[in-house]
């Protein structure tokens, strides 16, 4: 990921990793097409959790 996008704070932590391998695997199964730069789309998920306050950790474990 060498190019800049507003979505720098994300990388490298739990949460982009978690969305990262989401949106791959929705990939290689066909289930989506992402046709922006994989960043943006992560990133802006990355966010919209973060603005809602959702963690992962336990309690979402334990409903899946």
């Amino acid at each position: 990921m060498s190019l800049e996008h507003p979505y720098r704070k994300f990388e490298n932590t739990p949460l982009w990793k978690v969305v990262e391998e989401a949106i791959s695997d929705l990939k290689e199964n066909r289930d989506i097409e992402v046709t922006t730069r994989l960043e943006y789309v992560i990133g802006y998920i990355c966010e919209r959790l973060a603005e809602t306050g959702v963690e992962i950790g336990e309690q979402v474990r334990d409903v899946v």
